[in-house]
């Protein structure tokens, strides 16, 4: 062999050495979670005993998760007395079921007891039983029930709400394994007794909400006293942050298979799904007459007419043309002139002249090419004479057709759109499911029927609990449109922000002269309109 290839022979086996001993050295001195693990369950005959998950908190660090305490107790089998009467007489005074086939040689059983049998075992003091105080999930006064979520019992994965949306985050994969030392062929090794080990993965991370858990108790509460079933949703008018958001009927986190086939729709979250709008499109109503009400006032219907068919062989008489005739319920008929022009109204309660919008008479119903809107006013022969303040205090159905008619179908879609109906208002970015409810096209044909029924929030109109909220808000923030959250940020367990999810934005949409004297109105409504409840209930 030459001197130059036992050289090179020396320094690869000089090499391998070196590699071999800097490993030999890093396994000793180098703490390998999943070394010592993989030992730990060569030797051990265990089992899991729970999989530990960071917390859901409100917006001030309260927890919505793991609030309870809950006992189990750890059945150790290798120190079980042979006297099948004292095993029973300890299963019995815990409150539990001895399971079948219990031998010495089984694995160890993990129960679930009450805190009467945690107090038991104290009195009886058996050495082959240990009590783990560990923290339940949810409880059975758990809140926000929707929003949270829950989780799979089998893999403890989240299957719905912030639970599933975060589960990267709320997953520490720390897992909590008791076990018994036991020889080549699984058998416990008597005196070596039972070890709890943790295999955490470091610090846990929590989400946090914008919800507050009092406001939340407090809506929750007021709810379920009253035997509500429905939904309800608070936001702070001045950030957009959802502070409370509840429906009814809800679940058992921890039992939800029995709702899966249930006619009660307890696993649906009402807050965020869409219905038909009803008489909360008034606001809208206001909002667009307001910002144009001078235009309107005159006569200006804004390049908005009823339908595409006004060309010069338009017919008079199709639906959506300028010849729509309007009628009250008593018969008296009138065409589409501004509010500035008059015209009379033969009513059974005399003659009545409407020159404004505040001066209207409602006889209870309109008719509208033949299609009767009524006002739920109508058995009672209308609301009389009204005007603005009192016809929405009142939600008055007939009033606000007319007036719908004078603002015209382009102004109201658009008005509803500002508002940020027919979209999603945000909280889907942070991967909570929404609806987005619906709005018909500002581009569709439409006639006067279509803007009755958008007037009034009827048609094709839907809208979510939380976007009416939202609308609301908007009104009382001064007209300035915030951006809607509900999930705040990411935490350590110090509470310190390692990752910002919420987003802070906001635009104006009308102004805080429109936004102060639509907030007049809804005053009224608590005053001496539909809403009195409100104030007295």
């Amino acid at each position: 062999m030459s001197v130059r290839r036992a050289y090179i022979l020396g320094w690869i086996f000089t090499l391998l050495f070196t590699i071999l001993a800097a490993r030999t050295a890093m396994l000793q001195l180098v703490p390998d979670r999943s070394l010592e693990e993989a030992a730990f369950r060569q030797r051990v005959s265990g089992m899991g005993v729970e999989k530990i998950r960071g917390n859901i908190l409100d917006r001030n660090g309260i927890p919505f998760t793991n609030r309870e305490i809950k006992y189990m107790a750890l059945v150790k089998t290798s120190l079980m007395p042979q006297s099948e009467a004292e095993r029973e007489k300890v299963f019995e005074a815990m409150g539990v079921d001895m399971p079948d086939g219990l031998t010495s040689k089984s694995k160890p059983v993990l129960l679930k007891i009450s805190e009467e049998g945690r107090d038991a075992l104290k009195n009886l003091e058996p050495d082959w039983i240990s009590v783990i105080g560990s923290l339940e999930r949810y409880g059975n006064d758990a809140l926000a029930r929707h929003v949270t979520g829950y989780l799979n019992r089998k893999d403890q994965i989240g299957q719905s709400g912030i639970e599933k949306a975060y589960e990267n985050v709320l997953r520490n994969n720390a897992v909590f394994e008791i076990g018994t030392i036991t020889d080549a062929a699984k058998d416990p090794i008597k005196g070596f007794g039972y070890r709890l080990k943790d295999w955490s993965s470091g610090s846990r991370l929590n989400v946090r909400l914008t919800l507050d858990y009092h406001v939340q108790k407090i809506v929750e509460d007021a709810m379920d006293n009253h035997g509500l079933s429905g939904a309800v949703v608070v936001e702070d008018a001045v950030t957009g942050d959802i502070l409370a958001m509840a429906s009814r009927p809800h679940f058992d986190q921890d039992a939800v298979e029995k709702y899966l086939d249930s006619s009660g729709k307890e696993l649906f979250n009402k807050a965020t799904a869409a219905y038909n709008l009803g008489s909360v499109f008034k606001i809208i109503d206001l909002a667009a007459f307001f910002e144009n009400e001078e235009d309107i006032m005159a006569g200006d219907a804004g390049a908005d007419t009823a339908g595409e068919n006004t060309g010069d062989n338009a017919d008079p008489a199709g639906a959506g043309g300028l010849s729509d005739v309007y009628r009250f319920f008593d018969g008296s008929s009138y065409g589409p002139v501004p509010f500035a022009v008059p015209f009379d109204v033969m009513t059974g309660y005399g003659r009545h002249v409407f020159t404004d919008p505040d001066n209207y008479y409602c006889s209870g119903a309109v008719d509208i090419n033949g299609l009767t809107f009524k006002c739920y006013s109508y058995y009672e022969g209308g609301h009389g004479s009204l005007d603005l303040e009192k016809a929405f205090a009142l939600s008055c159905n007939s009033y606000f057709i007319e007036l719908g008619q004078k603002i015209g179908y382009r102004r109201l879609v658009d008005m509803a759109q500002k508002f940020g109906l027919g979209s999603r208002t945000g909280i889907s970015e942070q991967d909570v499911a929404e609806a987005s409810g619906n709005l018909p096209d500002i581009n569709a044909y439409h006639s006067r029927a279509d803007i009755a029924n958008i007037a009034i929030g009827q048609g094709t109109i839907l809208a979510t609990p939380l976007q009416v909220a939202d609308l609301t808000a908007t009104v009382a923030n001064g007209g300035i449109r915030n951006r809607v959250n509900i999930v705040d940020a990411i935490v350590d367990e110090n509470g310190r922000t390692v990752g910002k999810i919420k987003v802070s934005e906001g635009r104006r949409i009308i102004s805080k002269e429109t936004s102060d004297r639509i907030k007049e109105m809804m005053e009224a409504v608590t005053l001496f309109g539909t809403g009195t409840e409100a104030v007295t209930g």
